[in-house]
């Protein structure tokens, strides 16, 4: 499942190398347990209802100070900015009826704050040394700095595979589409290979962001790999829908969609792209299509989506525009001297390729 944003904030804040990992990594050293909660200090009183006993300090952040007060019984109440501690030895009291899968009192507590308050609650097993993070209905176990920069060593193994065949698909569709021999199976192999390129992304993304400054360099490597996938996914499927489609958001739904399945069949992927008829998987090797040139006019040739439509209404599809010259091409509106050579220039390039295979 996709982390969203807000959560990779979160746990972005406990990286290696912040000032509050290294505050946790000694409470677990020191087989401590802590319930850390995070809100802005201009709102601390709107939570007083939750909080009991305790005493307020409204101090600057350590990781030494936070240490010390680990040993403590009850809550610490952070700033969300950490750069300050506003409270320590805090009862906290959520609303019991609160629905929490968790079993211990410190962990219920924990969840059970974090989804009353939809602020960020840290919870530290003393018994098995395991920092829980709880933000709104999220749960994210913090991971072993060693796992983690294993898992994503293979997971940027494995990507780096996935893009060097998504590669060789676009290159092999670039000749169907100027041979005009493409067909649905062709289609839906290489959508499916990248949205699975983007799947593996985002599983390791929270990998990444938990590495903090460990991950610099994963997470370079895996801006370069994946940096233009998902637009290249989505001028395929403008190119390929069976109709044309006049609401470009459905093609970002279909990808979301497709990330959404365990298993990406290629029947499924064509129906999503129209082809309600398609009943068996032999017919998505007879069944030829004809790209509308998206792809080539936003992915190679650099044209704002704005004139690609215009240039797309004129011609159809790659196969006739690929035979277009230069005064048909200006002819559409939008397209000058220097686009219509981008547009040309591209085609050749790709026949150059072709023909240097």
């Amino acid at each position: 499942m996709q982390i969203p944003q807000e959560l990779l904030t979160k746990i972005k804040l406990l990286a290696p190398g912040s000032k509050l990992r290294k505050a946790l990594d000694d409470i677990v050293l020191a087989n401590f347990g802590a319930l850390i909660v995070f809100i802005p200090e201009d709102k601390y009183n709107e939570f007083s209802s939750i909080m009991q006993a305790g005493f307020k300090l409204d101090i600057t952040f350590s990781p030494e100070r936070l240490y010390e007060l680990a040993k403590m019984d009850g809550a610490i109440i952070v700033d969300e900015n950490v750069t300050k501690i506003l409270a320590a030895n805090i009862h906290l009291v959520p609303d019991a009826s609160i629905p929490t899968s968790e079993t211990g009192t410190r962990h219920r507590t924990a969840e059970r704050v974090a989804k009353q308050t939809g602020q960020l609650v840290i919870a530290v097993s003393k018994r098995r040394n395991v920092i829980s993070l709880y933000f709104n209905n999220y749960k994210y176990i913090i991971n072993d700095i060693n796992f983690l920069i294993t898992r994503v060593n293979q997971a940027l193994n494995t990507l780096e595979k996935y893009r060097q065949n998504f590669d060789k698909m676009l290159f092999q569709i670039d000749i169907l589409e100027i041979e005009n021999r493409v067909t649905l199976i062709d289609v839906v192999e290489i959508i499916n290979k990248g949205v699975e390129i983007l799947k593996i992304k985002d599983e390791i993304e929270p990998y990444v962001v938990e590495l903090g400054i460990e991950g610099k360099l994963a997470s370079m490597q895996l801006s370069e790999i994946v940096i233009d996938v998902e637009d290249i996914l989505y001028n395929l499927i403008l190119d390929y829908y069976k109709e044309d489609l006049g609401d470009e958001e459905k093609a970002i739904q279909i990808i979301e969609m497709l990330k959404g399945y365990k298993e990406r069949r290629p029947i499924t992927t064509a129906r999503l792209l129209g082809y309600e008829e398609i009943a068996n998987i032999n017919q998505l090797y007879d069944y030829h299509v004809q790209s509308r040139g998206y792809r080539l006019l936003r992915n190679i040739a650099k044209i704002p989506m704005a004139i690609t439509h215009n240039v797309v209404r004129a011609f159809g599809n790659v196969f006739s525009l690929s035979n277009a010259d230069y005064s048909a091409l200006k002819e559409v509106e939008g397209i000058g001297e220097k686009r219509a050579a981008a547009i040309i220039d591209s085609i050749n390039s790709m026949r150059n390729r072709i023909t240097q295979k």
